[in-house]
């Protein structure tokens, strides 16, 4: 829009009503359409919409019978969206406050009449993200027999906590048939103008299968930069040849549990290894037994940084730089106070500082430690881990730091693929050696050895040799032979993910 040597009124293009009205209402834009059956059963979308006749009369109305046809809002055959990913927070922002506010409510009116009808479809809506709001209209507006959505969504929406409902939702009511990510360095998503990386999901109406499908999983090794390219790769991916990226098929009741992590991987097999690892039956989850957290934006609400000699002033860590992180014993690189306003907000965290500290985010591209052990208990956007004895401390910093645990990490990435951010829920989950291991001993040692030396990044890991004492240890809580950690180590190296490199043709 905006461009004023196109001729829209030659177009076939239609907005929706959004913001306010000329009868004082306000309109929800596309969302409308899920309202549209609580405002009657004859709305149709032109009667919800306005052509665009040009960009001078963006609001000009314009009726259906010009066409003399119209458009439903139930019964469509295939739905095709990019729908928008802007948090809630930043949309509306032309408008003025008392204006935003009221679409805000207009569109939690939306939300609540649709939990009435259909109360799976509306807890799929997170109203932080308008995104949400898009999967159930394309439900809405599809057959009930047969029908196709595709959807471009970020690639953490199939990872994360908070898009688990949606998943569920999706894989309930359709057979979710093939996910496509790009795993291009140089061009990670489907969207203009956005710096994510991004998923194409392609799901179709079940018709009634008695049993469902895999789906499968394409990474792209190279995002198609052209309209011949892009045909190319779809045709390769339609005959099962793999000249384009990899392919993973992961079974029905993975997918209808929410787990998609898939997406995430250019080596697919790395994700059936995390199964492998969190199954293992001599691992427990480490909040089992050790209390993790506060969350770093904790201390930031009850602290302030301070010069060391400041009153009050205690060690902090902040910064995940690969260059002043570079081995297992840590040293703070900021120094905290309590806000007088906070103070006793302050003193609760303050007993709950910690020797073992493990990272809220990671850059996997030139990353080292995913754990650290400093001699002065300390917080910050590294999370504190209670523990009993420094022994035990020693053993699960370097047992954070296994391969085993970086591909746990790495399975549960939030935001970005290159740049997780983790909740204090992931990190409590990850799995630790079960008290009566006999890898306990193998762990602290490997601390001992390995300790002072530098861990290389991820990319580096076979020829890191601290990585390879943590990783001989890691092997003995996991009861297999060493060399299978090594192949992990090796595959997670050469991810594009953690190479800044295209993944290679096939994935050996």
């Amino acid at each position: 829009l905006g461009a004023p040597s196109v001729n829209y009124s030659r177009m076939n293009l239609h907005t929706m009503q959004h913001g306010p009205q000329d009868d004082e209402t306000v309109r929800a834009g596309s969302l409308e359409i899920l309202h549209s059956r609580d405002d009657g059963p004859n709305r149709t979308l032109f009667s919800m919409a306005s052509k665009l006749q040009g960009t001078d009369t963006l609001g000009e109305r314009w009726e259906a019978d010009e066409m003399g046809s119209d458009f439903p809002l139930k019964d469509v055959d295939l739905v095709i969206m990019n729908p928008p990913f802007t948090a809630n927070d930043k949309r509306g922002q032309k408008f003025t406050g008392e204006a935003k506010k009221e679409m805000q409510r207009h569109e939690l009116r939306i939300r609540d009449g649709l939990l009435k009808r259909d109360e799976e479809a509306g807890v799929v809506i997170n109203t932080n993200s308008v995104r949400t709001f898009f999967t159930p209209l394309a439900d809405q507006l599809l057959r009930e027999g047969r029908g196709v959505i595709a959807k471009v969504l970020p690639a953490t929406a199939c990872i994360g906590a908070s898009g688990e409902h949606e998943r569920r939702f999706l894989a309930g009511r359709f057979h979710i048939e093939r996910i496509i990510t790009s795993h291009d360095p140089k061009r990670i998503n489907f969207s203009e103008n956005t710096g994510i990386h991004e998923s194409l999901l392609i799901c179709r109406r079940r018709n009634g299968r008695e049993e469902t499908p895999p789906t499968e999983f394409v990474s792209l090794r190279q995002m198609p930069a052209t309209a011949k390219e892009a045909l190319e790769a779809a045709d390769a991916i339609a005959a099962g040849s793999e000249t384009w990226g990899s392919r993973t098929f992961w079974p029905a009741d993975r997918i209808e549990a929410g787990d998609w992590t898939p997406v995430q991987w250019y080596d697919g097999s790395l994700a059936e290894a995390v199964r492998q690892i969190e199954d293992s039956p001599g691992l427990e989850p480490l909040s089992a037994r050790h209390a993790v957290g506060p969350a770093g934006q904790r201390i930031q609400d009850a602290f302030r940084r301070c010069d060391p000699d400041a009153p009050g002033a205690v060690p902090g860590f902040h910064s995940v730089s690969s260059q002043i992180r570079r081995t297992m014993n840590g040293q703070n690189d900021v120094w905290y106070q309590p806000k007088p306003e906070k103070s006793r907000l302050a003193e609760r965290y303050l007993a709950q500082r910690s020797q073992l500290l493990l990272p809220m985010r990671f850059r996997t591209t030139n990353g080292r430690l995913t754990a650290v052990w400093t001699p002065t208990p300390s917080f910050g956007w590294w999370v504190p881990v209670e523990i009993s004895d420094e022994r035990t401390g020693n053993a699960l910093a370097a047992w954070c730091n296994s391969t085993p645990v970086r591909l746990m990490l790495l399975n549960r990435r939030a935001r970005t693929l290159t740049y997780p951010v983790w909740q204090l829920e992931h990190l409590r989950e990850l799995r630790i050696p079960k008290p009566d291991s006999f890898a306990w001993n193998a762990l602290a040692a490997a601390y001992t050895k390995a300790c002072d030396l530098d861990l290389l990044p991820m990319h580096q890991a076979n020829e890191c040799p601290a990585r390879k004492i943590i990783d001989r240890s890691a092997a003995l809580a996991l009861n297999i032979d060493e060399a299978q950690i090594g192949e992990w180590r090796r595959r997670l190296a050469r991810e594009p993910t953690v190479s800044n490199e295209p993944g290679s043709p096939c994935c050996t």
